[in-house]
């Protein structure tokens, strides 16, 4: 990008964008692994699953493991996984570095704010109000019955419309494919960041572009 993009909003990604929400999605994946008798993954490997929402990682960790899963039952092990998870949504996660600078930022320069993600709603929610206590979403939405997921543009489009702007006035920022396509599928510019759960190489690869890789240059690339 080799101009400032003039936008009145942002819509972030959360995990692996505003906050490195791993350690807690690995917990309790690990939990629904060993309910399975499967040996637990670390954080590496559970990057490469998450971005479709929680049930999608666990059916990819499950596929990696090479085991026979025909006698498993997977209604049961995303009860584990959902259990597990909602007890412990944050313990284990942190802001990167910077994060809520540029959201003060943004909102100090008259840029509304939002989140959207593919995690359970109320989940989504949770970690927001405990992450980001000051900070003043105009919109903080997961994964319900009534929406698709990402990469729909469903939930991204609503964004838009309750704040009567044109999906191009809207800046959607994520860490993934699955963002990037959201945000092409919407109509609204987007910028991908580094420093998530997609490798800089493989973000690369997949063609989408800009990349930031800290959130400095992010800043210098959308503030107006």
């Amino acid at each position: 990008m080799s101009q400032k993009l003039v936008v009145k909003a942002l819509l972030f990604d959360l995990d692996g964008t505003l906050v490195d929400t791993i350690g807690d999605i690995l917990h309790a994946m690990n939990c629904a692994l060993s309910h399975a008798g499967l040996p637990p993954i670390d954080s590496r490997t559970c990057m490469r699953f998450v971005g479709r929402g929680l049930h999608n990682a666990l059916r990819g960790a499950l596929a990696d493991s090479g085991s026979d899963m025909s006698g498993v039952d997977l209604k049961e092990l995303d009860q584990v996984l959902l259990d597990t998870y909602r007890l412990h949504p944050y313990e284990r996660s942190l802001i990167y570095p910077g994060v809520e600078r540029l959201l003060q930022n943004s909102i100090a320069s008259g840029l509304t704010t939002g989140v959207l993600s593919n995690k359970e709603d109320s989940l989504v929610k949770v970690i927001v109000e405990k992450k980001f206590p000051n900070i003043p979403f105009a919109f903080v939405q997961g994964a319900c019955d009534q929406i698709p997921l990402k990469p729909d543009p469903v939930a991204a489009l609503s964004f838009a419309r309750a704040l009567d702007l044109e999906p191009s006035q809207v800046l959607f920022i994520g860490d993934s494919e699955v963002d990037a396509q959201t945000a092409i599928a919407a109509g609204m510019p987007y910028a991908l960041v580094t420093w998530g759960f997609r490798p800089r190489a493989e973000l690369a690869a997949s063609g989408y572009h800009p990349l930031y890789d800290t959130v400095e240059d992010l800043e210098k690339g959308v503030m107006v």
